[in-house]
């Protein structure tokens, strides 16, 4: 999403083409991060203290560290985004603070009043929508204001990781995503071949329905081909490991190094796109795997 130079010479459909493919990753996280710290069960181990520890410890020095960098950069006037990045931070520090009172709510909830919860939350995705035909409030008066949000993420994941194989048959999944993958991508496709005038941005992007979508069907493709890995590489689960740092370093790495070479800069089109794209994973993981190495500087990446 972050690799085209700006100014690139390709097609706006190209563009938005691969910002909006490429949006669900928010919710994507999000959703596995549910599955994994969420409980829907009663478990006495779950300790609200150590697990708040447990999780700020891993965000507190990264959000500290680049939020200096960024500074740093800004007083020798080096354009960045690096604070920018750090957005995503800020919620998911939110969400761990719920995750206790989350937890205790869906070890007695039954799954009715978990989908229940979901389908009033997919419903304030669709807003972006009826703001085109009726004004909505949005304000800290609304319902939407208290309800709306990425939490639905987070409780989406915990749902399709503990109930959807019993709930929904193999033939209705496979029904489902066709239709999601329908909805989501020959709507703003068709808006955008009829200059049809919409805010995409506000149409098609994290919290909206067809990015919703999306990540369901992307959920479910991703289980089921782990289905058939009987085991993952080493080099995997160790890339998993620098993920967070990659993330952390990749705005530096690509608009701050890549982006003023000369020979990407003559690149157009899909190819430039593609190469930086490569190029940024790769020398954020080498950089983000040198760091990992040292043992108290690790933390700012929260290795």
């Amino acid at each position: 999403m972050h690799s085209p130079m700006l100014g690139l010479d390709t097609s706006g459909v190209v563009l938005c083409g691969i910002s909006y493919l490429t949006a669900p990753g928010i919710g994507l996280f999000f959703m596995v991060s549910g599955a994994l710290l969420l409980r829907g069960h009663s478990e006495k181990l779950f300790e609200t203290k150590a697990f708040l520890q447990r999780r700020f410890s891993k965000i507190l020095i990264p959000v500290v560290f680049w939020s200096l960098v960024g500074w740093g950069l800004d007083i020798y006037g080096i354009q960045n985004e690096e604070i920018g990045i750090l957005w995503f931070m800020y919620c998911l520090a939110g969400i761990y603070l719920l995750t206790p009172i989350l937890s205790r709510w869906l070890s007695v909830a039954s799954i009715k009043e978990v989908e229940f919860y979901l389908v009033l939350w997919l419903a304030t995705l669709c807003v972006p929508f009826v703001k085109l035909f009726t004004p909505v409030n949005e304000s800290d008066t609304s319902w939407l204001y208290y309800f709306h949000g990425y939490v639905g993420y987070y409780v989406l994941g915990f749902y399709l990781q503990n109930y959807m194989e019993r709930r929904i048959s193999m033939g209705r999944k496979l029904m489902f995503s066709l239709v999601f993958v329908c909805i989501s991508v020959i709507l703003p496709i068709a808006l955008l071949m009829l200059n049809v005038e919409v805010d995409f941005y506000s149409l098609f992007w994290y919290l909206s329905v067809t990015v919703a979508l999306q990540c369901v069907v992307w959920w479910s493709v991703v289980k089921r081909l782990m289905k058939y890995v009987a085991k993952l590489p080493s080099f995997v689960v160790e890339l998993s490991k620098l993920s967070f740092g990659i993330y952390l370093i990749h705005i530096l790495v690509m608009r701050n190094l890549l982006w003023k070479t000369e020979w990407m800069q003559n690149m157009n089109g899909l190819v430039q796109i593609v190469v930086c794209a490569i190029l940024t994973f790769t020398i954020g993981a080498l950089i983000s795997w040198g760091i990992s190495k040292i043992k108290y500087v690790r933390a700012i990446i929260g290795y």
